[in-house]
């Protein structure tokens, strides 16, 4: 898969603090991983993004606040456990580690760890080298969470509408992923393609 250049540029316009922030995480060392919609939307789906999730692994979230001088905060739900912090206090922009989703009794611990990021697309705009959340992590979350139009989500469609657009998604990494989490009660058939 190919990122879309003419995306790109959109991208990073509707996110003008998105260049500042990922310069100042490179200049530190700290890895990360944009993913989300907007990491979808640069393959292709159609859905705009309205924020950049900027996944950082869990035991660097500390210096990344320290380094923006900001302060972390736990955003709960009855499926989610996130530490999110936000850059310049925009929340156009969120650095996110510590990602835990409950379902049917069961916990999945997603975090970004060197096997995630050995499957990342890297890319370079603007003098910054940049990674992207492998595809198939962020299909995995969706999976995972299954929220649906009244929590204003589409996670079932999205992960469709990207197929129908994207078929070739590494569906080993995928199936590995799903092992390595437990999740393939709760993900069932979603990969399928009809």
């Amino acid at each position: 898969m190919t990122i879309n250049q003419d995306r790109l540029q959109v991208f990073f316009a509707r996110f003008p603090l998105l260049l500042p922030v990922v310069t100042k995480l490179n200049e530190a060392g700290i890895p990360f991983a944009i993913g989300g919609s907007g990491c979808l939307y640069l393959f292709g789906n159609e859905r705009q993004p309205d924020d950049v999730d900027i996944y950082l692994p869990d035991d660097k979230h500390d210096e990344a606040d320290k380094l923006f001088g900001i302060e972390s905060y736990t955003y709960k739900s009855e499926m989610e456990n996130v530490r999110n912090s936000n850059p310049q206090g925009d929340h156009s922009i969120q650095l996110t580690s510590h990602l835990t989703l409950s379902s049917d009794g069961k916990t999945y611990k997603i975090s970004l760890n060197d096997h995630v990021l050995s499957h990342a697309t890297k890319f370079e705009y603007e003098g910054q080298t940049i990674l992207l959340l492998p595809v198939e992590d962020v299909l995995l979350i969706k999976a995972l969470l299954q929220r649906g139009p009244e929590v204003n989500k589409h996670d079932i469609e999205d992960i469709r509408r990207f197929l129908a657009i994207q078929p070739n998604i590494d569906r080993d990494y995928l199936k590995s992923r799903v092992r390595e989490l437990g999740a393939e009660g709760r993900v069932g058939n979603i990969f399928n393609q009809e």
